[in-house]
């Protein structure tokens, strides 16, 4: 029997638009890295060997001797290059991760629900906030309502009619049942 909640290790159609941006994005620093170190690489390299086949035998060793250098500069330029690529990468995703979990302790956690979460156009996570803006929309209208029966309560309760009374008290516990705390 397998379980409805497992995940599967490679998934590819959750968040297929955010996985092909940052797969092209990992495989642009990729390719520059690569480009960057065959540059180099042909750059020094591309010598010119002694037009005698016999001569270039003799001076193989030097000749690789030249290249084991370029090799590790040009592995070197090409790792220092994508590393400081990749630094901008995580970026995108942590700093409106930082931008909401911030509104979340400092406004949310505290009970103002009025607050709305604005990213930058293109922010990896833009889709995350506009969940959480209907989410806290969608509450906010809840206790909108469970509000007002509460405030009409009060005013019936000077009036004191019981059967009123009931019903408000029923719609108050209908809307109140519709959040769960524990």
């Amino acid at each position: 029997m397998r379980n409805t909640n497992s995940r599967s290790i490679i998934n590819f159609s959750v968040k297929r638009q955010m996985q092909i941006r940052i797969f092209f994005k990992i495989l642009s620093i990729i390719l520059i890295g690569v480009g960057l170190m065959a540059v180099v690489f042909y750059f020094f390299s591309n010598r010119e060997i002694n037009s005698s086949y016999r001569q270039f035998h003799i001076h193989a060793n030097n000749f690789l001797e030249l290249l084991r250098p370029t090799v590790f500069l040009s592995v070197f330029l090409a790792l220092l290059t994508s590393v400081a690529i990749t630094i901008f990468l995580p970026i995108r995703i942590a700093g409106p991760l930082f931008r909401i979990e911030r509104v979340i302790k400092e406004n949310l956690a505290n009970g103002d629900l009025t607050v709305r979460f604005i990213l930058r156009k293109g922010d990896e996570m833009g889709e995350l906030a506009d969940a959480l803006n209907l989410c806290l929309e969608s509450i906010g209208k809840k206790i909108e309502a469970t509000q007002k029966l509460a405030d009409d309560l009060e005013s019936r309760l000077a009036d004191a009619k019981g059967e009123e009374i009931k019903g408000l008290v029923v719609k108050i516990q209908e809307n109140l049942q519709q959040f769960r705390v524990r």
